[in-house]
């Protein structure tokens, strides 16, 4: 385990990673003694949890020396990024589609999910990466490639 080779970035993303761990398990919804977590809180929470642990998973990965994180033309910065945009993009719809009997939970998993995502930001700034565009996908298949020709008339 090699923390030296994490940037500040990296650093947040783990960080705000473990503090979603730690949020998903608080209450997010409730009223009285009576309450449940972001595990029982539906589609949008689970999935922006485990995004965000993805996430957070991807640089604790460079911590363990696994080299070579990247899939097609994206860097584990920017993976981390989407991610993380993913996470924070859920969260907060967990809490727009249901804003009754909020808890505090849902607010600490929403500023952690964001902290994700500004840690990779961060982290792609100090790798000197850009923010991924519609052109980096194009490299995956289908994008902007001429149709096959048709075949032959007999």
């Amino acid at each position: 385990m090699d923390f030296s080779k994490l940037g500040n970035g990296a650093k947040i993303s783990l960080i705000s990673g473990l503090v979603l761990i730690i949020a998903s398990f608080l209450p997010w919804y409730g009223s009285g003694p009576f309450s449940i977590n972001g595990w029982d809180s539906e589609f949008w929470a689970i999935f922006g949890i485990l995004f965000g642990i993805a996430a957070a998973v991807i640089f604790a990965l460079k911590v363990f020396d696994v080299t070579n994180l990247a899939i097609g033309p994206f860097k584990a910065e920017q993976i981390t990024f989407m991610l993380g945009i993913l996470s924070a993009l859920f969260v907060l719809l967990r809490w727009l589609t249901e804003t009754s009997f909020v808890k505090y939970g849902l607010f600490v998993a929403l500023i952690a999910s964001l902290g994700i995502t500004f840690g990779a930001f961060t982290g792609m700034r100090e790798a000197g990466l850009d923010v991924p565009d519609m052109d980096d996908f194009k490299s995956f298949g289908g994008g902007g490639n001429e149709p096959p020709p048709p075949p032959p008339s007999e």
